[in-house]
Parts: structure tokens; C-alpha cells; sequence
């Protein structure tokens, strides 16, 4: 099998990353679904809460689907030398035609609703804003990361291609990153807390997750230059549906013991969580992508495609949305009476169904444009 077999040579697309993206945004969306309601659980998550109660794991799934898709194209070179390298010039038009025009609308649409000037020329400017332009800025901070990353990324490679050197000086970067992240995040003293928690928010703390994207990129080319009849074999499937289901359930021990924790004290004490996760989100990738998994259905699918191709509208828009329908409904009842109020799911769903009509709309309008013109730079 040729390694190109299977991917949109112009995109590096694949199609049942498509419905990856779609899971990733419908866990993002119902963990905060639950945390705007208030709901609250006493004791250990029943077995698959925790997919809800930490969904913001599909934000380290996102993390994982960029340094993926990201490094293909590099990767692609580095298998096959006769393939031209990638253009970093190219590269960065098309990064700024995907993120850019939503994103600054978004910023616009925050600026007229709240009129915080200073924030969103922070946030414009792709800082750390955290709550400030509250509910529009709870997710801008993967925004940011997301961009630093994309500025990385060329750089690392572009070193890499030089030859030894530059993979020795490649290794010495990561050798000296992986040394401050273990002194300033992962051993860090109780007295570092707040400076802790904001380099978590940052490409300096979440590389591990677009690292083992990258990773999985590497294994599948090289497993897509098996014989076919390897990845056709009963036996390679039945081991890809067993693993499939094994990384599942480790990825759900995994958020069970950080719905123990609780969020904030996992950030701060347990951040390799974040690396767990991803380790594990990117064999689930690998799984879909290689083993013709009975039922694979249930995870790729069209209406999850049709999530997925949505899903940064979707990420963008989904927590005023909640915001604005969710927490009138909630600040109507006693703390102890949400748990019994079953009509809050109800307005979840509506909730769930206006954000899916607005961001197919921000989608039409905003993104498709620009993406057609993003597929006109040759990579």
C-alpha cells in the first residue's frame, strides 16, 4: 500500500478524523453543559460520567488531531524525499485563512456584547485573557495555544531537515523543554500554584499532547506501507477492537480519577493527566484508522463528520449559548433541587440544538469562504 493510500494528498485528509473532531466537540460541549447547569456528584462518577464530568479532555483530543494533521506533510517528506518539503510561507497563509477570520469575528461579536476593550485586545493579540470577557472567553485560551504550536511546528521541522545538527539541536530544545516542564508544572512547589496553572495553558504545557499526534502520524505512514492483506487480516482487527476497547477503558480510569480530584487540583497536582489522556487518544485515533473495527459505525458516522466539520464554529459559539439559556433556568432553583430538575436537560438540548444551527450558519458565512480559498495554496 502506497503511503498515501487513504489520504487526500492535497490536505493530508481522512475521513474518520472528521468524526473524531465531531467526539472531540461533544465532550468539550457536555462538560460544560454540566458544569453551567451545577450539577454536582457526590462519590465516584458512574462508569462513563466521567466521559462528561471531564470532557474537557476532547480539548487534548483537539491537541492530538492538530499535531496529527499538522506534521503530515513533513512527515510525508521525511518517508519520501522525492515529495517537495513543505513551504512555511504556504503553511502560515493556510493556518491564518482556518483560524483567523472566525476567531477575530468572534472577538468582534465579544467586544459588542461586553464592550471590554482591553481584554480583547489581549485576546487579539492571541494572550492569555482567562474569564475577563466572560462567557465568550472560556475557550480562547486553546486558541492561543493552538497558534503557538502552529508557530512551533515549522520551526522544529524546518531544523530537523537540516541535517544532523539540526536534529541534535532539535533533541537539545526538547531535552531542555521537558527539564523546565517537569521543574515548573509537574514538580512544581504549593507555592507556584497560580504561576503553574497559567503555563498549563500554554503550548510550553500541553506539547505532550500535539507530541504524540505528531508520534502517531509517524506510525500510521509507516504502517500504511504494510501489505494490505496484514491490515485486512481477521486477526489484526479483532486485536484493533480489543485495544480499541482497552483504550477506552483506560481513558475513562484515567478522567475518574481526575473527577476525584476535581479539575483544579488535577491541573495543579496531576497535570501529567493531560499526557495520559493524549497517549491514549492518540492510540484510539491509530485504532480507527488502521483496524476495520466492527461497529466502527458508532464512532464514525455522518452525523459526527457532519459535528466534526462544524466544530470550531461549534467550539466558539457553544458556551454563551449554554451561558444564556442554562443559568437563568438554574438561578430559579435551590442548590439541592438541580439534581431532581429534569427539564435542564431539556434546555441542554435546546441549547445543544441552537449552537448546532448558529454554527452551521458561522460555518456558511465565515469559515467556508475562507476555506476555499485555504484550498487554493498549494501545499
Amino acid at each position: 500500500m502506497d503511503l498515501a493510500e487513504g489520504v487526500r494528498d492535497r490536505s493530508g485528509y481522512l475521513e474518520p478524523l472528521e468524526s473524531v473532531r465531531g467526539i472531540a466537540i461533544a465532550l468539550v460541549f457536555l462538560f460544560h453543559a454540566w458544569g453551567i447547569s451545577g450539577q454536582r456528584l457526590a462519590g465516584e462518577p458512574a462508569p462513563g460520567l466521567s466521559f462528561i464530568i471531564a470532557g474537557n479532555t476532547g480539548v487534548t483530543l483537539f491537541f492530538v488531531l492538530s499535531g496529527f494533521l499538522l506534521a503530515l506533510p513533513w512527515l510525508k517528506h521525511q518517508y519520501q524525499p522525492v515529495r517537495p518539503r513543505p513551504s512555511v510561507t504556504r503553511y502560515l497563509k493556510a493556518r491564518a485563512l482556518r483560524i483567523l477570520p472566525l476567531y477575530y469575528s468572534a472577538l468582534l461579536l465579544a467586544w459588542l456584547a461586553t464592550g471590554n476593550t482591553a481584554t480583547i485586545a489581549q485576546a487579539a493579540a492571541f494572550q492569555f485573557v482567562g474569564f475577563s470577557a466572560f462567557p465568550y472567553s472560556t475557550v480562547w485560551w486553546t486558541l492561543a495555544t493552538e497558534m503557538q504550536f502552529y508557530l512551533l511546528l515549522p520551526l522544529l521541522a524546518s531544523l530537523w531537515f537540516r541535517g544532523r545538527a539540526g536534529r541534535l539541536l532539535c533533541a537539545a530544545l526538547l531535552l531542555g523543554w521537558l527539564y523546565a516542564y517537569a521543574t515548573l508544572v509537574l514538580l512544581a512547589g504549593p507555592g507556584s500554584g497560580q504561576h503553574s496553572f497559567f503555563l498549563t495553558k500554554s503550548v510550553f504545557a500541553r506539547l505532550p499532547a500535539f507530541l504524540l499526534g505528531i508520534a502517531a502520524a509517524a506510525f500510521y505512514l509507516r504502517a500504511c506501507r504494510w501489505q494490505p492483506v496484514v491490515l485486512q487480516a481477521a486477526a489484526w482487527r479483532r486485536g484493533g477492537t480489543l485495544l480499541l476497547l482497552a483504550t477506552l477503558v483506560l481513558l475513562e480510569r484515567v478522567l475518574a480519577h481526575v473527577v476525584l480530584l476535581g479539575d483544579q487540583q488535577a491541573e495543579l497536582h496531576w497535570h501529567i493527566h493531560h499526557t495520559w489522556e493524549a497517549a491514549l487518544w492518540a492510540l484510539f485515533i491509530l485504532c480507527l484508522l488502521l483496524c476495520r473495527i466492527p461497529a466502527s459505525g458508532l464512532l464514525v458516522n455522518r452525523g459526527l463528520a457532519l459535528t466534526g466539520k462544524l466544530s470550531y464554529s461549534l467550539y466558539l459559539i457553544h458556551v454563551p449559548v449554554l451561558f444564556y439559556l442554562l443559568y437563568p433556568q438554574r438561578e430559579r432553583l435551590a442548590p439541592e433541587d438541580l439534581q431532581s430538575a429534569w427539564w435542564l436537560y431539556a434546555v441542554t438540548a435546546a441549547a445543544l440544538v441552537l449552537s448546532l444551527l448558529l454554527s452551521w450558519l458561522s460555518y456558511s458565512v465565515i469559515e467556508k469562504p475562507f476555506l476555499q480559498l485555504k484550498r487554493r495554496i498549494p501545499l
